[in-house]
């Protein structure tokens, strides 16, 4: 990874990389545990921009340049409080702050599928997506492995439930391709109603690089799987579209209460990418399998060893 952009999965071929990752990971996490200074990337910089709303992967990102020692230019909102607003290109954007910080990183969210490539391809430095269209979020996916890994013990003969807004979510369609990697026994389900399936040539794909099925049935597997993925129905694609009346007719098709919780495995956990709303009950909150919350925690030691890696400095 070292000088290189981080841009999709695809680019993981093999799981010794990823497991290389999370032993950095965890040294990271100890020291940021014990308190313990460390900053490799003294004297680096790193320029943070999200054309989208975020509260987790943009703060974790800062807080990961800064706890490593790099300076950060973030910017939140580029398509309002940047030259963007007057028509920028994104080629232009990317050249500029470049010039104008002298960053040795970008990291950026975009609306657009294929932004990240069109960044990479004209960055003088290593760009990294952090959330992409409705195609790609790779460092969620680094994330949420590390959380199963740290929670499950294992990455291999999973059975993995992902549930929702398969056609939009970009979390998931990140998460099984890495879980392919990992082990092609893995087996992953993509719980939807038919409105929200994955897009086709995605579900092909995905049948060849692990165990691969779909349903509209929660019931069908939530006493089975080790971990149940929920994610929210994303009203702002929904509204892009012009489908709102769509939207509020299947927002809360399924909603994971006390109850379904209840007939899960004991061992088995519950996550989500966050922002939930209204499809995990607070309810669920306190029970032991709830890990949504560790889940964010994840994403600080998991991006801080990405940025080493990156960056060559460790």
């Amino acid at each position: 990874m070292k000088n290189q952009s981080y841009i999709s999965v695809d680019q993981i071929k093999t799981k010794e990389t990823v497991y290389e990752l999370f032993k950095l990971a965890d040294k990271i996490k100890a020291k940021v545990e014990k308190h313990e200074v460390y900053e490799p990337l003294r004297g680096y910089t790193v320029a943070i921009l999200f054309y989208q709303p975020s509260t987790r992967t943009f703060t974790s990102f800062e807080a990961a340049a800064r706890r490593l020692g790099a300076y950060t230019v973030a910017i939140q909102g580029m398509e309002q409080y940047s030259s963007v607003a007057k028509g920028e290109s994104l080629e232009d954007t990317i050249r500029s702050i470049h010039q104008t910080t002298g960053c040795d990183a970008v990291v950026i969210r975009h609306p657009d599928n294929e932004s990240s490539e069109v960044a990479a391809k004209i960055s003088y430095v290593p760009v990294i997506n952090a959330g992409s269209g409705t195609k790609e979020h790779p460092t969620q996916a680094l994330l949420d492995l590390y959380t199963i890994y740290n929670q499950i013990g294992r990455l291999t003969g999973l059975k993995i439930a992902c549930v929702g807004d398969m056609l939009y979510g970009r979390t998931v369609k990140s998460l099984a391709k890495l879980l392919g990697v990992m082990d092609k026994k893995n087996e992953v389900t993509f719980v939807s109603p038919k409105e929200l399936m994955a897009p086709r040539e995605y579900a092909a794909e995905a049948k060849k690089r692990l165990k691969f099925k779909e349903t509209n049935d929660l019931r069908l597997v939530l006493k089975t799987s080790d971990v149940i993925y929920m994610t929210r129905v994303q009203k702002e694609w929904f509204e892009k579209a012009g489908k709102l009346a769509e939207y509020e007719r299947i927002k809360d098709k399924f909603v994971l209460t006390r109850h379904l919780v209840s007939t899960m495995k004991k061992k088995a956990i519950v996550m989500h990418p966050l922002p939930r709303v209204g499809e995990i009950m607070t309810e669920v909150d306190e029970d032991p399998r709830a890990k949504y919350f560790e889940q964010m925690r994840s994403g600080l030691y998991t991006r801080m060893a990405l940025l080493c890696k990156v960056l060559g400095k460790e």
